[in-house]
C-alpha cells in the first residue's frame, strides 16, 4: 500500500468489509493525498437486514474529511439497504450483478440480473431514493400550494 500511495494520487475505492475502525485510521494515514470513496460493507452473503448497519454510512458522511466520500457496498438482498444508504449520505453504491444463474458462486443469491431487469429496477429504486431525499434547505414547495394557496409564507 505504501508504494501505491507514493506513486498514485488519484481516487481510491475502499471497501471496509471485515475491518475495524483502526483500519480507517490506517487508510487515512496512508492515502492522505488521495480522494477516498469509503464503502461501508458487511462481508456476509447475503447480509441479513439486521446486520446491514447502514448508520456506518452516516458516520462516514459525518467524518468531515474533505477527501472522504461515503458509499455502500451492498451484500444484502434487494434495494432497500442501498436506498437507506443513500438516505444516510452514500454517494456511491456497489452491487453485484450477473448475466445468468451462477448458483455455484458464493454471492449469486445477492447479485442482480442484468438480463431480467433486476438491476434496472435496482437503479430506478436508487434514483427514486435520491429524488426523495431532496434538499436539506427547508422551504415551502410549489406542490404545497394546491390546498392553501399562496397566502402561507
Amino acid at each position: 500500500m505504501k508504494r501505491l500511495a507514493a506513486e498514485y494520487s488519484g481516487p481510491i475505492v475502499v471497501s471496509t468489509g471485515l475491518t475495524s475502525a483502526s483500519y480507517l485510521d490506517h487508510i487515512f494515514e496512508t492515502f492522505w493525498n488521495n480522494q477516498l470513496w469509503l464503502l461501508h460493507c458487511v462481508s456476509a452473503y447475503p447480509t441479513p437486514q439486521e446486520h446491514c448497519n447502514i448508520n456506518v454510512v452516516r458516520h462516514y458522511d459525518q467524518l468531515h474529511i474533505d477527501t472522504a466520500i461515503p458509499g455502500y457496498s451492498s451484500h444484502d438482498s434487494g434495494s432497500l439497504g442501498s436506498m437507506l444508504a443513500v438516505a444516510a449520505g452514500a454517494r456511491m453504491i456497489e452491487k453485484h450483478v450477473k448475466l445468468e444463474d451462477n448458483s455455484w458462486i458464493h454471492f449469486d443469491n445477492v447479485a442482480l440480473g442484468l438480463k431480467n431487469g433486476e438491476f434496472a429496477r435496482f437503479v430506478q429504486d436508487i434514483r427514486t431514493a435520491e429524488k426523495m431525499m431532496g434538499s436539506s434547505k427547508k422551504r415551502i414547495l410549489e406542490c404545497e400550494h394546491h390546498k392553501y394557496g399562496h397566502e402561507i409564507r
